[in-house]
């Protein structure tokens, strides 16, 4: 008997070991990729530039974080706050997704679920998009909105998201050929099965994909509204070349500018940075729980 329960002693003691080294490790390398990040918010309190790989500040100061909304020198002589310009970025990263995600989820069903001449064509010319340089496109874009019969609908416009038109105009056409793909992946993995049991019913095919395969789907939805949010929201080459009014300029442009000068503090610099960040840190983690696998398996008995 004694030596059974020192046999399962030993045994709890191995996998206590095993299960200390396993997190020790998560827990590490956790902070190996938060590290900047951690450093960046020790660094917004300290009033100097902060040279050591230290995280507590050297020269505490809380004069950052107390105008942290504020951009002296953006737009005006009095400044205009950073929720104006976060507010500016959502005039076109929220219709950019809502549209890009519709538009390439519906795409994708089309090629994955229907039948039809040049099937094959369409979906060579998406894989073809997708191994296409965005950059490429910048040019002849460029040149269409800004010519004589489209410059005017949105240049100086005062209605809102139409002065950021070019930056989310095309998002209605489904021109994210890689949002695409990554719907035409997930489609292949859900049986056909649950299609065919729908039309019996009585659905037809738009009914089939909003009330049959949008639960299932919901997890890739998730994902890819994420990452355009997060590519549309870091994006500043576009808002660069269709920038129009200082007032409309959004976070990627009103950012750069707020550089250390006479009103101007390291401190100011990673408040603002830590706070623009915050919107996607937010947004990442209220969607990673849906972050799962495919669940259309459980939806079908037998």
């Amino acid at each position: 008997m004694t030596s059974i329960q020192a046999r399962i002693r030993s045994h709890k003691l191995n996998k206590n070991i095993k299960q200390g080294i396993k997190y020790a490790i998560i827990i590490a390398t956790a902070f190996v990729m938060l590290y900047p990040l951690i450093w960046i918010i020790g660094a917004s309190f300290n009033r100097g530039a902060n040279e050591s790989f230290w995280l507590w500040p050297s020269d505490f100061t809380l004069i950052g974080w107390k105008e942290a909304l504020t951009a002296p020198g953006w737009g005006s002589a009095q400044g205009y706050s950073l929720l104006r310009a976060l507010w500016n970025t959502m005039q076109y990263v929220i219709p950019h997704v809502i549209f890009g995600t519709l538009t390439c989820l519906i795409t994708a069903y089309v090629i994955t679920r229907m039948h039809f001449k040049g099937k094959k064509l369409i979906f060579a010319l998406v894989i073809g998009t997708l191994l296409m340089p965005n950059t490429i496109f910048r040019i002849p874009m460029y040149a269409f909105w800004t010519s004589r019969a489209i410059a005017p609908i949105w240049e100086n416009s005062s209605v809102w998201f139409m002065p950021y038109l070019p930056l989310w105009a095309g998002s209605m056409f489904a021109v994210n050929s890689f949002s695409i793909f990554m719907f035409i992946q997930f489609f292949r993995t859900i049986p056909r099965d649950l299609d065919e049991a729908a039309y019996i019913d009585g659905a037809n095919k738009f009914q089939v994909l909003f009330y049959v395969l949008m639960p299932i789907l919901k997890p890739i939805v998730i994902t890819v509204a994420l990452l355009m949010f997060i590519a549309q929201f870091n994006d500043y080459q576009g808002p660069l070349i269709y920038r129009g009014a200082v007032s409309t300029y959004p976070l990627s442009l009103v950012l750069p500018t707020l550089g250390v000068d006479s009103t101007n503090t390291y401190a100011h610099v990673y408040a603002r940075s830590i706070v623009s960040v915050s919107v996607l840190i937010i947004v990442f983690f209220a969607a990673q729980r849906y972050f799962v696998g495919n669940d259309a398996d459980t939806a079908i008995k037998g």
